[in-house]
């Protein structure tokens, strides 16, 4: 089985909107091979903002587990 999709994580609050934008990568292997995943950050914004550099400077660390999670579920 392969899963290869695009999705949108948003963490909503009552002070900011924070949208990811990520591809998602799956494939259950074979005999021969392991399965194996993927995840890449396309975009991000904060408010409408694009704050894609500044993500991947100061809060991917923080974030990643929980998207990666959600991006496995959804």
């Amino acid at each position: 089985m392969n899963i290869n999709k695009k999705g949108m994580y948003v963490i909503r609050t009552d002070n900011y909107t924070l949208c990811i934008e990520y591809t998602y990568y799956y494939s259950s292997g074979t005999h021969e091979q392991p399965p194996e995943a993927d995840m890449e950050i396309i975009n991000v914004e904060l408010n409408g903002m694009n704050i894609t550099e500044f993500y991947w400077n100061y809060i991917d660390e923080q974030v990643h587990t929980e998207l990666w999670e959600y991006a496995q579920e959804n």
